[in-house]
């Protein structure tokens, strides 16, 4: 399968109306030129940068998460790169699926425009289909500047053959993951969600936020999301930091005896 390229053309020339000429940048990923909207951090601090994979019924400037988080993001120092991902059919989880490849080749070819920028501190950030991206990303050799993720209501892959990520794939995963679960997206123990428990658990890094906020939209809690990341992502920056920094040097005793 192929993705729908006059959707996309579509999509990126009605953003393309309403955004700073600067943000619109071209990509190429399999001989197809995709588009993306890269913001520079703002911040005096500059942290790094944040890939965003939007899902269904979204694209690469949606107002509901995807436009409060690549806006929102740069202010904290994280410049945002957000991405066109592959079209199909929004309710046709079978055939996204089929488009994982050419996904995982956007977002290869977008972590090298970010590190032609000299940005070698790299999360992703992936909702809905966005995830099987991110999480097929990790389990795979990722490039060394890729450090962390945040998953927002990942898609389910039950009854997806092949299945876009697999259990024992997750579990190969060890760089540190925060999955956002909103009140939208049910959270049943079944059989797929167990055994991906199971599998996430296995990393030592990995953490689950279940959000009980009404369901009037992604747009209203925007500001919330923002900062959660930004303080999740910054914390395992310090928390890098500590982990690497020498051991301190023993201090100098003074010839003096104390009295």
């Amino acid at each position: 399968m192929a993705t729908d390229v006059h959707r996309e053309r579509q999509i990126a020339d009605d953003i393309g109306t309403r955004t700073h000429p600067d943000e619109a940048i071209r990509l190429e990923a399999s001989d197809l030129g995709f588009q993306g909207l890269y913001r520079e951090a703002v911040s005096k601090d500059v942290r790094g940068g944040v890939i965003l994979l939007h899902g269904r019924h979204s694209n690469q400037d949606a107002a509901d998460l995807i436009r409060p988080l690549r806006l929102g993001l740069p202010v904290h120092g994280w410049s945002s790169l957000s991405l066109a991902m592959p079209i199909s059919d929004a309710d046709d989880l079978q055939g996204h699926a089929n488009l994982l490849a050419e996904t995982i080749a956007r977002l290869q070819s977008s972590v090298e425009f970010l590190k032609q920028k000299k940005i070698g501190n790299i999360a992703l950030l992936a909702h809905d289909i966005g995830a099987w991206t991110a999480l097929s990303y990790l389990a795979d050799s990722p490039d060394g500047a890729v450090k962390a993720a945040v998953l927002i209501d990942p898609a389910p892959v039950r009854k997806l053959d092949p299945p876009p990520i697999s259990p024992d794939s997750l579990s190969a995963i060890r760089l540190p993951i925060l999955e956002i679960l909103s009140s939208r997206i049910s959270v049943p123990m079944d059989d797929e969600a167990s055994r991906k428990r199971a599998a996430m658990k296995t990393n030592p890094s990995y953490r689950l936020l279940v959000l009980n906020e009404p369901d009037h939209g992604w747009q209203d809690i925007g500001e919330f999301l923002v900062n959660r990341v930004h303080g999740w992502l910054t914390n395992l920056q310090i928390s890098a930091a500590l982990d690497a920094a020498p051991p301190s040097a023993p201090e100098k005793q003074s010839g003096l005896n104390p009295k």
